[in-house]
């Protein structure tokens, strides 16, 4: 070690030096000297005590082997619980017997892009399985010596019911916000009226709604909005209401049965849903509409305008309007990238200027409402990005945004008066913005009730 003693610190860091070097020869000369003294008792205590913590770290390691790996799997986009199970190198002679167990193929085969999985895995053989089914439900899977074992655990939610009530001054969102209800709750009443109410271009200030809706909550936390449980919308005066119905509620009713387990009605048994969307796509503007006498922008002359263009990004879904099977798929002209849809009832709809289809779409191939079809675009005789809607009845174009859409399936008169029994104390709740005391008795405690935006 090179030390600066030109300076006093320099000379003070010498003589510390020098006594650290005297201290460490009487401390080995005294060692030395006591033999198995102080030190070496010392020395010993260390060893056993190390000894006992390796003796324990060895044991808490041994019993950790023993435990099975939580593994928590986030489902993606084309998984399945087989590519799952080959990723994770689990046994697909498991799977088998999973799916062979009564009832639980059903809650096992479906799996949502998102959702989360919990794989419990000792030696690279599953030993359990877990997954949410509800929020108040969860699939349990354990391996026991005879094999493997389900049940689903039930954690009731609380529902409580609320009204919320708010006028819009800028949009539906910022109504449902003064009304301190979630973006959420706000989509969820433009979905029910997506039919009726364009949310986009008929919205003006000074209309209103009044919602009856469920709070969930669990254990005393709050998840957030249940179901909406009947619905009013007044939209430049027109007065527009909806009643959630469970189709279970009417035992038998062929007309109830589609592709959900409710449908919302007209308080006298007519469906919301219509056979025909009013807009196929989320749009951001109407760029031209229904004109006979229209001058084309690109071939600059008059030339009729049969249908409805509506502006939106390139790549924006395309839904198909109505249920039906694809007349033609193709390039056509200056429609560029076109799709034909044949529906019933003589109806036609018509599909212009995408950027693509959607993957495996045929013709003759058959589509339901609401299912993908393509994806806006600009090809044919197009100056932006937008999709050509055309609608025609026995060959004859309609205005997409007038014609009067048919309705679907009502309830049938033989049940419409169990309907309307079902429907009176939610049009009574809507009518005074409180809860109504049949409503209330109807629902099972711990039910309570409330008021938002009021």
């Amino acid at each position: 070690m090179t030390l600066e003693i030109g300076s006093k610190n320099g000379v003070m860091s010498l003589l510390k030096a020098r006594w650290l070097q005297c201290t460490v020869v009487a401390v080995l000369a005294l060692t030395w000297w006591r033999g198995e003294g102080w030190l070496s008792d010392l020395r010993r205590l260390d060893e056993g005590a190390i000894g006992e913590r390796l003796s324990a770290e060895a044991e808490a390691a041994k019993q950790a082997v023993l435990l099975p790996l939580t593994i928590d799997v986030i489902v993606g986009a084309n998984d399945t619980l087989e590519v799952i199970f080959r990723k994770l190198e689990l046994s697909v002679t498991d799977l088998a017997s999973l799916r062979a167990l009564p009832d639980l193929r059903r809650s096992l085969d479906r799996l949502y892009p998102g959702e989360l999985l919990k794989f419990g895995v000792r030696d690279s053989e599953l030993v359990s399985l877990e997954r949410q089914l509800s929020p108040s439900e969860t699939l349990q899977v354990t391996r026991e010596a005879d094999g493997f074992e389900s049940e689903v655990i039930v954690n009731p939610l609380e529902r409580t019911l609320r009204v919320g009530e708010a006028t819009i001054r800028n949009s539906l969102f910022q109504a449902a916000g003064d009304a301190g209800l979630s973006d959420s709750l706000a989509l969820r009443i433009a979905d029910i009226f997506r039919w009726d109410i364009d949310f986009v271009l008929d919205i003006q200030p000074g209309d209103r709604f009044r919602v009856i809706y469920e709070e969930l909550s669990q254990d005393g936390t709050p998840l957030g909005e249940g179901d909406v449980l009947a619905v009013e919308f007044v939209n430049q005066g027109t007065v527009y209401r909806a009643i959630r119905f469970e189709h279970g509620e009417i035992a038998g009713d062929a007309s109830l049965q589609d592709d959900g387990d409710f449908g919302y009605y007209t308080p006298d048994g007519k469906s919301l849903r219509k056979a025909f969307l009013r807009a196929p796509l989320e749009f951001t503007r109407v760029s031209s509409r229904f004109n006979m006498f229209r001058r084309h922008p690109v071939l600059n002359r008059i030339r009729a305008h049969r249908g409805v263009d509506y502006a939106a990004p390139i790549g924006t879904p395309v839904k198909a309007a109505g249920e039906g099977r694809v007349r033609f798929i193709g390039n056509k002209g200056g429609y560029g990238k076109v799709i034909e849809i044949q529906h019933a009832n003589e109806v036609r709809t018509v599909y212009g200027h995408l950027s693509r289809f959607a993957r495996g779409l045929r013709q003759g191939e058959r589509v339901k409402q609401g299912e993908i079809i393509g994806f806006v675009g600009m090809t044919g005789l197009a100056t932006g990005p937008h999709l050509h809607y055309e609608y025609l009845l026995r060959g004859i174009h309609k205005d997409p945004q007038k014609v009067a859409l048919p309705n679907d399936r009502p309830i049938s008169a033989s049940r419409l008066g169990d309907f309307k029994a079902h429907a009176a104390p939610l049009l009574t709740s809507l009518e005074n913005g409180q809860i109504s005391p049949a409503l209330l008795a109807r629902v099972a405690p711990p039910t309570s009730t409330g008021t938002a935006g009021r």
